[in-house]
């Protein structure tokens, strides 16, 4: 699934270096399972952070809620009584143990990124995290949410179910 290969820093993250990189292979999630792929998501390691950068298929304009799950499994299982999507993922991952919802900047989880913004032209925003290392992410799930995380509301921000999902390798 995941490679992990050298690769260079995008000019707009720092100076210009050698860094590792990882690229999740996302799929499609629904209550039924896993399905086809919804793209990729490049993440790498550079002297400013994790930067995410999204190549999914199928996204409008908009904001979706974007996390790292603590599992590495994208199946649906019961939920709240129901067969949710990519439950199998678990909660946000939050080693530290905060048991809070607080955003990228906020003392809450460290699964908490910022939102993948989609433009008019379909376009996806890159988004970098400082305070993480690769070694962080692996082995864990990475969801994106049909919705706009509010960056408040536990477990998940109110972003609604999860459309795609990916094991980080």
């Amino acid at each position: 699934m995941g490679q992990t290969s050298p690769a260079s820093v995008p000019a707009n993250v720092g100076p210009r270096e050698e860094t590792l990189s990882i690229t999740v292979q996302m799929n499609n999630v629904s209550a039924e399972g896993v399905g086809d792929s919804a793209g990729k998501i490049t993440v790498a390691e550079t002297a400013n952070g994790l930067v995410f950068t999204p190549a999914l298929m199928g996204l409008k304009q908009g904001e979706y809620g974007f996390h790292v799950h603590q599992n590495p499994s994208c199946e649906p299982a019961m939920k709240d009584g129901a067969q949710q999507p990519a439950a199998s993922a678990g909660g946000h991952l939050d080693p530290a143990d905060t048991g809070k919802h607080a955003g990228p900047d906020g003392d809450g989880h460290l699964g908490d990124l910022p939102m993948i913004r989609v433009n008019s032209d379909g376009n996806q925003q890159a988004v970098t995290m400082s305070e993480m290392k690769l070694e962080d992410v692996k082995n864990h799930a990475l969801v994106v949410h049909q919705q706009a995380d509010d960056y408040s509301t536990s477990p998940s921000g109110n972003s609604g179910s999860p459309i795609a999902c990916g094991v980080i390798r």
